[in-house]
Order: C-alpha cells, then structure tokens, then sequence
C-alpha cells in the first residue's frame, strides 16, 4: 500500500474538450513533483500549457522524515516539513488553476525521492520534473532524481526550464530524430504538439554513431514537416554525435522544447545514454517519450 496520505482521482476531460489520443494522450495525465523550489513551480506551469483544460495534473510532494540534504531534485532524500509542503503544494494548485487545469495534490511520506516519484508515476502518463540544479556527474553519484527518472523511465519525461528570453514554453520545438522505426512516431507527435501550440518545430538529425541512417525515411519525414507547418518547419542533418548536437540547435534556434524518444539503454550502457544526457546539459525544457508511449 502506497504512503500517499491523499489518493487522487483523475478526472474526466471538460465537457466539449475531447482527451487527446494516439501518442498525444500522454498529455492528459501528468503527475508534476513539487519541492517549493522555482524548477518545480516551473515544471507545473510548463505541464499545465501541454495538457491544457482538457487534462488533469496531479502534483505530488515528498516528506519523509530526514536532516540530509537540502534540493529534492538533487539529492534522493526528502527534507520538507509538512508546513513547507503544504504551502508548496497550495502555491503549485494555484499556478494550475491559472492556466484553467484542474489538479490534486499528495503527499508521500516515504524518505526516498526517487522511489515515491518513480512508483507513482507508473499510474500517470507523463512525470513532470523541475531541471536539476548539480551536475551530471554529481547526479551519477549521488543518485539524483534526474538520472534515475531518465535510467528508469516508467512513463514519458518532462524536465522543465525556463525558455530562452523572448520565446514562450513550446513556440518552438526541436524533435530529436534517429531515423528509427519509432522516429516517424515521435515526429507526429511533435507536429501534433506545433500546430496545437500554434508554433515552430525543427526537426533535427544527427548524423553520428548513434543514427539509423536511412535516407528514404527521412525524406518523408522532412517532406511531412513541409506539408504540416509550411515556413513554421525546418530540417536539419549535421554530424556529430546525437547529444551534442540537440544541444547546439536547441541553443542555436532558441528552442523553448526538445523532444526525443528514448532506448531504455540498461546497465553500464545507460550511462551512455543520449537522452540522459540531454535533460542534463540541454538549455531549454526536454520531453523524453517512450517508445511504447508512441505506439499506442
């Protein structure tokens, strides 16, 4: 039995306002961590603009009794008092209802971080996570909530940052393609999410170790790019190895989105993991989608 002291129920979609289907239903469910720290809010604010009055948020935070650490997305040791969580959490709902989405909020008293996040948000369709505030190479060390959540994966990944200057949360979105089988998938969802935020979307390949190199798919890809959002889509292949090089589009284009799929890459081999990797050092927020998340 789950220390949730409150269960939520998800709601129906409003009267009028259809749940999205196919892929882009994993932005009806979205269970947002809140620790009181301003990545959080902003992980709230940015699930909030993806699921829209049609979804629900459900906003999660974690108290366990412990002295160790100091920044939930840093370190996966719980430190909140019960007075800081409930005001987190009442500043969170109100961000929500801003934007007209319904939310309810929970509280896990579990010490461990990650393992309340992680096992709650297998009953959700989307984890939202605020950007981590240490290094990759100390996350790795530590355990931080940020690596495992991208290692584990048990449902699709938003790690949220403020957009660059300028641009709203997803005006403008770099879809990640490998030119695997799934990429034709990802990259529907990614036109699905630009025509529906009214935006831009770039699509990028990284002719690196880590392509599936088939010209004839991307053509199509790109041809589809063209047809769905005219002068709004472009398309890019540069060399290079994949993380680095939707690092330096979504820097070069002033992305405020990137969105990729993710290997489930195990063992030693995840730490070599290309998306693992981008949620830490992108500079914009990152949508990871599973695999099984497109096929549905």
């Amino acid at each position: 039995m789950s220390p949730t002291t409150k269960q939520t129920a998800r709601r129906p979609a409003p009267r009028g306002r259809a749940p999205r289907k196919g892929a882009m239903r994993i932005l009806n469910d979205v269970l947002c961590g809140v620790d009181g720290t301003r990545t959080s809010y902003e992980a709230v604010r940015q699930a909030a603009a993806l699921t829209g009055a049609r979804g629900h948020l459900t906003l999660l935070a974690v108290s366990g009794e412990s002295t160790v650490g100091r920044d939930h997305n840093a370190i996966d040791v719980a430190t909140m008092s019960r007075v800081r969580v409930r005001q987190a959490l009442n500043h969170a709902r109100a961000l929500a209802a801003r934007q007209g989405v319904p939310a309810d909020t929970a509280v896990d008293g579990r010490a461990k971080v990650a393992h309340a996040l992680l096992d709650q948000a297998q009953s959700h369709s989307l984890l939202a996570l605020g950007a981590p505030s240490m290094s990759r190479a100390a996350h790795l060390l530590l355990g931080g909530i940020t690596s495992t959540a991208a290692h584990r994966l048990p449902t699709s990944l938003l790690i949220a940052r403020r957009p660059p200057r300028g641009v709203a949360f997803a005006e403008r979105v770099l879809v990640a393609s490998d030119a695997g089988t799934d990429s034709d998938r990802l990259l529907d969802f990614g036109i699905a999410l630009a025509l529906e935020r009214e935006g831009e979307l770039l699509l990028l390949h990284a002719a690196g170790p880590e392509s599936r190199f088939q010209p004839t798919r991307l053509g199509n890809q790109a041809e589809r790019v063209g047809k769905a959002l005219g002068n709004r889509g472009q398309v890019r292949i540069v060399p290079g190895r994949a993380e680095r090089a939707i690092i330096e589009a979504a820097q070069q284009s002033s992305s405020s989105l990137a969105v990729m799929s993710s290997h489930h890459i195990k063992g030693p081999r995840a730490l070599a993991s290309v998306s693992e990797r981008v949620v830490h050092d992108a500079p914009c927020s990152v949508l990871v989608v599973r695999p099984e998340d497109l096929r549905g």
